[in-house]
């Protein structure tokens, strides 16, 4: 009998434990239409993945899991490490086992070295997890605002989120590319979030431009997704988000 429970508890902790599978709690298409509210902890959250991004209950700021550490940038800027009690609508994590590493030691634009990455992974049609930690000359970050209840769309409660800049700054991007034709799941292409090395700045990554920096990447073949089992999602009328709406949001305006 004691043989028997072990081997579940093992054949349970291997399959909370599995590298290369990208693990998301709800979607995009439910956070479009307001649904801000989720019933996953960060707790269970952490049992998926070491590196990921995120959002809070509420829509009360950007997270970002770095090296099994959740943190929450809230929308005046101020970084906080979060409490395995606090509850997600919607966040993406993996445990994280780079297959492809390269370092950059010139300035390039965020733009240019996503556009590097894509040259050199096997395919743009599966997903992966990033890792970038260095020196950026400029980093243009943003924080959404919590929300108060009845929750608006997304596209009206990012009007008011901060905005930040950076100068010369160390720290660590971390996110994910989907394939576009994942892109109601989350944002197509690539959604990053920065952490500053000393824990004091973040956000959700709007642009940047890198002066130095190691560059890790996991290929990630399979996904796992995981839908509320209650709550907003099961009273909305939930549609595909449209690609307009997410641009503008993740342009700013």
């Amino acid at each position: 009998m004691y043989y028997i429970l072990a081997l579940i508890i093992t054949v349970l902790l291997t399959a909370c434990t599995q590298p290369h599978v990208l693990y998301q709690y709800s979607s995009l298409n439910a956070l479009m239409e307001g649904v801000y509210d989720g019933q996953l902890t960060i707790g269970e959250l952490k049992r998926h993945g070491d590196l990921g991004l995120g959002t809070f209950n509420g829509l009360d700021g950007e997270m970002i899991v770095v090296d099994g550490i959740v943190y929450q940038i809230k929308g005046d800027g101020t970084v906080f490490v979060v409490n395995d009690n606090v509850e997600t609508p919607f966040a993406a994590v993996v445990f994280f086992k780079p297959a492809k590493s390269f370092s950059v030691e010139q300035e390039i634009s965020c733009e240019e070295l996503q556009k590097r990455i894509l040259q050199l992974v096997p395919s743009p049609n599966i997903f992966y997890a990033v890792k970038i930690e260095g020196l950026f000359k400029h980093i243009r970050a943003r924080a959404v605002k919590a929300q108060n209840k009845p929750y608006p769309r997304l596209i009206e409660a990012a009007k008011g989120q901060g905005m930040f800049d950076f100068k010369d700054i160390r720290g660590t991007l971390a996110g994910f590319y989907f394939p576009e034709t994942f892109g109601g799941l989350s944002v197509g292409g690539f959604h990053v979030h920065f952490l500053s090395d000393d824990r004091k700045s973040g956000g959700h990554l709007m642009s940047c431009q890198v002066s130095r920096a190691a560059v890790d990447i996991d290929y990630l073949t399979d996904f796992s997704l995981e839908l509320p089992k209650s709550g907003g999602t099961y009273g909305k009328s939930i549609g595909t988000a449209q690609k307009q709406e997410v641009d503008l949001i993740e342009k700013g305006r």
